[in-house]
Order: structure tokens, then C-alpha cells, then sequence
């Protein structure tokens, strides 16, 4: 079988010690892609174990502890909807990226004069992404980093509610469960928050040495961002992620809510530093193509200027002591059409990020946390208040 050309493979496939394991739990490592027989698996191992040991030892649901594990949102979020969405961000997001990296290629918009340095940027992006030993480092950081915050718990513990994760019988020492978390579950969250953070990392170093060159941007392209927009869509595509770390913060503060007597107003601020770092963390990077944008813009209201004068003055001359009839000539269209030309120049954005992609990105960042308003009030409560409102 012929291997697929380094161009079509996906940013993110597996290193290749990796192929072969990922391969046998539903992964795709030729396509890069991430299929639901992995998200499965993986849920299984982080969600199940630690269940079923809550469930022997009666700490699953019930008044057996404050916090039983089917009530603790925060290890819920983490294991049942984090796990799930950065697997499938694999998928989603290598796509976007691979599909971005190519349409550069085709689309002319890298230079001949910067070719070498977009190969060498686009090759070190790959290199540094699938390094063996990075992902290997940050599996062991991931692993000393859950384990000595878990067990920097229990001394705090000892004042709050009690929890499924511990043992309150002679002092606060971790359940089987408890056990299980800390030295599976845990670990393989905090590996996959710091493997794409590594990931976005290595991105927005590829975008900034994008940024620095001469690409060939087009003022009237009609896209308004001069032809860039399918790089800040595939950009754009990392929200999945930030989404799902909001999820696991969202988490956390519903632990806050429901068992730490927390309310909506305590949490309101953390909520607003929580969306507008998410937000920055995602705007930012773009920032990177605004010199390029503005060059372009400025050359191009002097280029479309100058065009518009030359075409205003010749249509001028030919018709305004004419007895020609005007509309039997293609004159006018042919001044609409450039009228159009010249409107793209002057609505081009010098910043890629549209404020209708940004609410886009707003609204999804913000998902995670509209269920805490749940931990205070009913749906349907919620809902019969709109109703009425409404009506």
C-alpha cells in the first residue's frame, strides 16, 4: 500500500512507537484520527474502576459520605466529559489544522523567497509535537503533578466534607477508589491538559514564525481577512480544547455550589476571569498576522485608489459629452464591479478574529459554566420562569 503523502497526514498522528497500541483501542494512526472506540476505552478505564470501588465500598451515592461519587461534579466532569472531548479533539482539530497547512501550500500565500523557512517551520511544528521524549515527559509531570496534589489533600479534608475518594476510619487515608483516581485517573486527565497545552504551544510558535514572513496577503480577497481565513478557522478549532478545561473548572465550582456552601455570587467573578482568560488565550495568537493585514490594507486602498481614479476619470471622458447610449455597454458593470473590489479593500480586517467568531467562541467557552446555574434551581423551575416571562 502506498504511504500517504507527509502533506495529507494529520498534524497529530501518534509517534510511531505508539501506532501499533493506539491502533488496537479504535485509534487511526495513518488518517491522525481519534475514533469513539478509543473515547470508550479510555472512559472506561478512568471512569469505571473508580465507580465500581465506590459501589463496594458504598460511597457511590447515598449519605455514607458528604460527597458520595456520583455527586462529586468535579471528578464526573473530568473523567465522563473531559476525557471524551480531548480524544475526539485529536480528530477534529488535526483535520482543521492539516487541511489549514495545506490550502498554504496550494493557495500560493507562502512566497518562493520564504519557502525554505515555512518547510523548516512546518517540519519543527511536526518534529516538536510528535517528540517521544515530550510525550514521555509529560506523562511523568502529569503523574508526580496528580499524585502530589491529591495527596495534599487529606490534611484539608479533615475540616470539609467527607469524600468518596478517602477513608474516614481512623484517620483520612485514600479509598480504593480514592487510590485508583490518583494514580490512574488523574494522572491521564492532567497528561492530556498538558499534552494539548504543549500542542497549542507548539501551534501559535508556528503562527508567529507564519506571521513573519511576506505572505502574499490580498487586500479585495472576499473572505475580508485577505485569504488567511481557513488558518484562523483551523486556530479556532483549538476551543474544543479550552472548552473542555472550562468544563473541568465548571466542575470544580459545582463541588463549591452543592457541598462547599458556596453561592452563584461567590463564584460569579471566577466565572468572568475564567471566560475572558479562555478567551485571550484563543485571540491572542492571531495577533501575529496584524502587521501583514495592515500592510496589505494600506497597499491596497493605494493601489484601488489610484485604480479607481484612473477607471472614474477614463468612464468620465467617454461619456459624460457622449451620445452613445450608455446602458448598451458593458461600462457600467464593469464600474459595479470594481465598486465592489474597492468596498472588500476598505471592510478588510487588520485583525483575523471577526467579532462573529468571537461570540461563536464566547458562547462555547461560556457552555461549561451555564449548568452551575442547575446546582441552584431546577430546569424546570428555569424553564417555567422563562415561560412566564415570556408570556
Amino acid at each position: 500500500m502506498m504511504t500517504e503523502p507527509q502533506s495529507r497526514q494529520s498534524l497529530f498522528r501518534p509517534s510511531e512507537w505508539t501506532q501499533e497500541f493506539l491502533g488496537k483501542i479504535g485509534w487511526s494512526p495513518d488518517a491522525g484520527g481519534t475514533g469513539p472506540r478509543a473515547a470508550l476505552i479510555l472512559v472506561a478505564v478512568v471512569l469505571l474502576p473508580p465507580f465500581l470501588l465506590s459501589v463496594w465500598r458504598g460511597t457511590a451515592w447515598g449519605s455514607a459520605v458528604d460527597v458520595p461519587f456520583l455527586w462529586d461534579f468535579a471528578s464526573i466532569a473530568r473523567l465522563a466529559v473531559v476525557v471524551p472531548l480531548l480524544v475526539v479533539a485529536s480528530s477534529a482539530i488535526g483535520a482543521q489544522l492539516n487541511a489549514a497547512m495545506k490550502y498554504l501550500e496550494v493557495a500560493s500565500l507562502v512566497p518562493d523567497s520564504d519557502r525554505a523557512d515555512y518547510e523548516d517551520a512546518k517540519a519543527d511544528v511536526e518534529r516538536r509535537v510528535r517528540s517521544p521524549a515530550v510525550n514521555v515527559l509529560l506523562l511523568v509531570g502529569a503523574f508526580v503533578v496528580a499524585v502530589i496534589l491529591v495527596l495534599a489533600r487529606p490534611d484539608q479534608e479533615l475540616a470539609g466534607p467527607t469524600s468518596w475518594m478517602f477513608d474516614m476510619d481512623g484517620g483520612v487515608a485514600l479509598s480504593p477508589g480514592g487510590w485508583w483516581y490518583t494514580l490512574i485517573s488523574g494522572p491521564l486527565v492532567a497528561f492530556f491538559f498538558l499534552l494539548w497545552a504543549w500542542r497549542y504551544v507548539c501551534w501559535c510558535v508556528y503562527l508567529r514564525r507564519l506571521g513573519r514572513m511576506d505572505l502574499s496577503i490580498l487586500a479585495a480577497h472576499p473572505d475580508s481577512v485577505g485569504g488567511l481565513a481557513p488558518l484562523v478557522r483551523a486556530h479556532l478549532s483549538f476551543v474544543l480544547v479550552a472548552t473542555a478545561l472550562n468544563a473541568s473548572l465548571s466542575g470544580a465550582l459545582a463541588n463549591d455550589l452543592l457541598h462547599g456552601g458556596a453561592t452563584i455570587a461567590d463564584i460569579r467573578s471566577q466565572v468572568a476571569f475564567y471566560l475572558v482568560v479562555s478567551v485571550l488565550v484563543v485571540a491572542l495568537p492571531l495577533a501575529v498576522f496584524v502587521r501583514g493585514l495592515t500592510r496589505a490594507k494600506e497597499r491596497g486602498i493605494i493601489q484601488y485608489g489610484r485604480l479607481a481614479m484612473d477607471l472614474t476619470l477614463d468612464f468620465d471622458s467617454r461619456w459624460q459629452d457622449s451620445d452613445a447610449k450608455l446602458l448598451d455597454t458593458a461600462d457600467p458593470s464593469a464600474m459595479a464591479d470594481f465598486g465592489g473590489d474597492y468596498d472588500l479593500v476598505q471592510q478588510m480586517k487588520v485583525y483575523p478574529l471577526g467579532l462573529r467568531q468571537a461570540m461563536v467562541a464566547g458562547v462555547a467557552l461560556f457552555v461549561p459554566f451555564a449548568f452551575l446555574a442547575l446546582t441552584q434551581v431546577s430546569l424546570s423551575e428555569l424553564v417555567r420562569g422563562l415561560i412566564e416571562k415570556a408570556l
